[in-house]
């Protein structure tokens, strides 16, 4: 039989039919035909979707024989007035057929049949009939969400929630996210046996965020209204609590150097902006706003340096915490006093404090040294404290903030049943130590030793260095540093600036241009490291994940004669392929930044790479997308440059499955073992 159902694709280019399958007459499969090359070729083999056996309705077998259809599989299809898409029924199932991914996704409901389907004149909806009665499918609301937080509210401002009741729970205030302002990009996700193109709107740095808007819907009355948070444009939705009748909402600029709290009273449709904090570089967001009564609240803001408490009366703030130090968590709030956690005497520790209202000296609650993290109950009676430090396994106690009685809930003890107990007697303990950046500030390290140290021995500077994070901490260090250093390596870890948990100043050496104060100091790092009588200083290698990844490329092409090995392992390549918040909170946006986003990338600094290279990625990661080493990969072919690679089917960012975390640290320590022997 000839093809049938020939239609031109909007457009032209090519043509789809309907043709029969070589093994089943019968059965029609959906072909394309490219009218410039003049070759065809199956596109969706019916028999994969449609079961021969399916059963037809007595309605449908009806509308069959009036339409003269007799034959199985598809038998039917429409082109969407734009061209993308075709839509596809297909037993009782709408499908559409993405023409350039040629992917195909259902749009009705599986346990339900339905006949009739038609797109609008504009494509933007479908039209089709269930049960006798007219439902339509509106192509753009699928993109639209509530009561959910977006992508860049979770990935980046760390916003999980996207509804908030009201304390009274007259009003539920929630989010209406509309993703279709950002461009489909196509990412691509590979698996042992499977190879998928995923549409993700995926808000490229420079490029259009996702539409977010607040609304209100009120218990009684069933209605819903829009609040106006925005002060520009572009901002952010970066935080939304309520406070009595006030709704408070968190604002951030765009560029992310103006934050706003404001209070709207929903009912009066009224705004008031309470706190507006600037920056000339960015500003941290933070939880740390709690409402006390009326509109009194406390509040953190590093607008004098480092983060420090302030409390909010009558919209006047006075400062609660003074000296060194940093405040990292409001845990708790009364009418006498707050209680946070933070650090007062070295960043490298984190305990428990508590300052009354009335202002007056800090109070340290937690005593033994380490890192400590707490929760507290809701009545400021009690609070869990969760600690650990280098020579402590860890130990979970009930503290009692009044009555100041301990009680010991929990204790990591290393007897003879313990799984780590085999292994104590090649535990090696790290210390920790500071150095100076090259504008006096300190730079706080932990240094593991070999277990056996005999003669000069290779050492790792095991790097993250990017901001947000803190990994120089007296707490029970990663197990990770006792596998380098039973097999004969030392481990260097270096806090660069940048990294969280310090000040204003501390970050800022970072701002526009990424990649250069941070390998600067992780070279101060590795010389204080080829001072020491035990590391042998020709045999330094670097190794780190994420951004950690990115700092290993970029200390191999900016340092060569300090760093001989790396393993980069999910690394960003190009700051341009990372998304909104994230990298123009650093770099600002590229039209306004060319230069530092070129100078920030690693791909114009690979023919300076002289030591030997493993990269290691993901290939279904969805935060730094596998784009990033395939981009890098090409480069260094390119460029004649010799590297190892291995790449996880199925895995995203993490890289958390069991067997792919001992498979790449094995390798890890393989690639190590191999590249800086004696």
């Amino acid at each position: 039989a000839l093809p049938s159902h020939i239609t031109f694709a909007p457009g032209g280019g090519y043509v789809a039919y309907l043709k029969a399958s070589s093994d089943d007459r019968q059965r029609l499969d959906l072909w394309h035909f490219d009218l410039a090359s003049g070759t065809s070729r199956r596109w969706l083999n019916a028999r994969d979707l449609v079961s021969d056996s399916v059963l037809l309705s007595d309605a449908e077998k009806s509308e069959r024989e009036r339409k003269r259809l007799f034959s199985t599989g598809f038998t039917s299809f429409e082109f969407n007035p734009n061209g993308r898409e075709l839509l596809i029924p297909a037993a009782g199932t709408g499908y559409l057929f993405d023409v350039a991914t040629e992917t195909l996704k259902p749009f009705t409901r599986a346990d339900n049949r339905q006949t009739d389907f038609h797109f609008s004149p504009l494509g933007n909806y479908i039209s089709y009939v269930r049960a006798n009665d007219l439902y339509y499918f509106d192509l753009e609301a699928q993109l639209i969400a509530n009561g959910i937080a977006d992508f860049i509210a979770q990935e980046e401002m760390h916003r999980f929630d996207g509804h908030w009741w009201s304390e009274d729970e007259a009003s539920l205030a929630y989010t209406r996210v509309d993703e279709s302002t950002v461009e489909v990009s196509r990412r691509y996700e590979i698996d042992a046996d499977a190879f998928n193109v995923i549409e993700q709107r995926y808000p490229y740095a420079g490029a259009v965020n996702a539409a977010v808007d607040l609304m209100i819907y009120a218990m009684r009355e069933g209605s819903h209204s829009r609040v106006d948070y925005r002060h520009h444009a572009d901002d952010y939705l970066a935080r939304v609590t309520w406070s009595g009748a006030n709704l408070a909402v968190q604002v951030q600029s765009r560029n992310q150097q103006d934050l706003y709290l404001d209070f709207h009273v929903p009912s009066q449709n009224s705004r008031r902006t309470i706190v507006h904090e600037s920056s000339e570089t960015w500003i941290n967001l933070h939880d740390n706003f709690r409402a006390i009564d009326g509109d009194r609240f406390v509040w953190t803001s590093d607008r004098e340096g480092t983060t420090h408490l302030y409390l909010y009366a009558d919209g006047e703030p006075t400062r609660l915490t003074s000296g060194p130090g940093r405040v990292s968590e409001v845990l708790h709030v009364d009418a006498r006093r707050v209680v946070f956690s933070g650090w007062r005497d070295s960043p490298t520790e984190q305990h428990l404090f508590s300052v009354s209202l009335d202002g007056g000296d800090t109070h340290r609650l937690s005593t033994e040294s380490g890192w400590h993290q707490v929760t507290v109950e809701k009545n400021g009676g009690y609070a869990i404290d969760r600690m650990s430090s280098l020579t402590n396994m860890g130990s979970v106690e009930v503290l009692g903030l009044e009555s100041g009685e301990s009680i010991t809930l929990a204790v990591n003890e290393l007897t003879d049943a313990h799984p780590y107990f085999p292994f104590n007697d090649r535990h090696v303990t790290p210390i920790i130590g500071s150095l100076s950046a090259d504008d006096g500030q300190d730079l706080y390290y932990r240094l593991t030793r070999p277990h056996d140290i005999n003669g000069r021995h290779p050492l790792i500077v095991h790097v993250y260095g990017g901001p947000g994070v803190q990994r120089v901490k007296n707490e029970w260090a990663p197990l990770l540093l006792q596998l380098f250093a039973a097999h004969g390596f030392g481990v260097l870890e270096l806090d660069n600036r940048g990294s969280a948990n310090r000040s204003r100043a501390f970050e800022a050496p970072i701002y526009q241009r990424l990649g250069n104060a941070e390998v600067r100091d992780q070279l101060v790092g590795a010389e204080f490291a080829q001072s020491l009588d035990w590391v042998d200083e020709e045999r330094i290698g670097v190794f780190g994940h994420s951004y950690g990844g990115y700092m290993t490329l970029m200390c191999l092409t900016q340092a060569p004669a300090t760093f001989k090995a790396g393993v980069a392992v999910a690394p960003v390549s190009e700051w341009g392929l990372y998304d909104t918040h994230y990298t123009e909170r650093y770099l600002g946006t590229p039209e306004d930044n060319r230069e530092g986003y070129q100078a920030s990338s690693v791909l114009p600094y690979l023919d300076a790479l002289k030591g030997k290279l493993l990269i290691m990625h993901g290939m279904a990661d969805d935060n730094v997308l596998f784009t990033h080493s395939t981009k890098l990969f090409k480069a260094l072919q390119s460029q004649r440059i010799p590297f190892e690679m291995m790449t996880y089917p199925g895995s995203k960012h993490a890289l958390q499955e069991e067997d792919v975390s001992i498979h790449r640290f094995n390798l890890i320590l393989d690639f190590f073992r191999r590249n800086l022997a004696p």
